[in-house]
């Protein structure tokens, strides 16, 4: 276990590592969700201007 310690602290840049990886992670999960979003906001969008229209 002491080994596993050695490996996550990196020679005492862990803490900067670690932390890059995480932002990292969230901004690959905010630029993954956000298309996903904006694609489902059109798609509403989309059907209620079609509904207004009186379009089938």
């Amino acid at each position: 276990m002491i080994d596993f310690y050695t490996w996550a602290a990196m020679g005492g840049h862990g803490l900067y590592v670690w932390s890059v990886y995480g932002i990292s992670i969230v901004a690959l999960v905010v630029l993954g969700a956000w298309p996903l979003r904006a694609e489902k906001k059109l798609l509403v969008r989309a059907t209620e201007r079609t509904d207004l229209e009186g379009g089938s």
